[in-house]
């Protein structure tokens, strides 16, 4: 399961965390888990 990525922000209201590499790796986790499940649908058709 993928994890929500809590996001910081400073006293300027930027954000601070997650960094850029952190939300990459999430969206190619997300991206993987997708794949997965549409190569098992068409398994099963």
């Amino acid at each position: 399961m993928v994890k929500k990525l809590e996001i910081d922000y400073n006293e300027k209201k930027e954000i601070v965390s997650p960094s850029y590499v952190d939300i990459v790796s999430k969206i190619n986790e997300i991206i993987d888990i997708i794949s997965i499940k549409k190569t098992d649908d068409r398994e099963l058709i």
